[in-house]
């Protein structure tokens, strides 16, 4: 989508709006997985990420040059966010999982459902 009437504005920056520059800076820098919580949808993703923070500033800007259509809405849907900090990466990972099938959140794709089979005569199998 690259119409030259985009670039007349600034990309919208919902998140910031909405919690303001310094949040950014009182989020944590080790890995974990973070929540964005909608008003009353409860949780409408959650994502992992080595550094916390990083991830989450990665958010700020909603441009729709750089970012999927999906990923904007969501932006602008977010009423509040969240974190677990981790020990490690890997942790940070198996919590997203299990967070992932428990939670099943709208805007998240991998993970929510458990693995298909493929049936290949009277045997199932794992895909």
């Amino acid at each position: 989508m690259s119409t030259g009437q985009l670039w007349l504005f600034p990309p919208p920056k919902p998140l910031v709006e909405r919690f303001g520059d310094d949040f950014f800076h009182r989020i944590p820098t080790g890995p974990g997985v973070y929540y964005f919580c909608g008003h009353a949808d409860g949780v409408l993703y959650v994502g992992k990420a080595k550094s916390l923070r990083k991830r989450l500033r990665s958010y700020r800007v909603a441009n729709a040059e750089r970012l999927p259509r999906r990923t904007i809405r969501l932006l602008f849907l977010v009423e509040r966010i969240e974190w677990d900090v981790c020990s490690d990466e890997e942790s940070a990972i198996r919590r997203e999982k299990m967070l992932l099938r428990v939670l099943q959140p709208k805007f998240n794709r991998a993970n929510r459902y458990p693995p298909a089979r493929a049936y290949l005569g009277d045997y199932a199998r794992h895909v």
